[in-house]
């Protein structure tokens, strides 16, 4: 393969890489966030 293809496919996959991390990481946190709001309900 041609040497730029190789490295556009190495900086997508590590953009990819990273957005994944990175919506993760905020689904984790509205889902702990959620699960808090939730347990604060219920001990009113």
């Amino acid at each position: 393969m041609e040497q730029g293809l190789m490295v556009a496919i190495v900086v997508n996959i590590i953009g990819l890489t990273i957005a994944v991390w990175f919506i993760r990481s905020r689904l984790l946190a509205k889902l702990a966030e959620v699960e808090a709001r939730k347990t604060r309900k219920r001990e009113d």
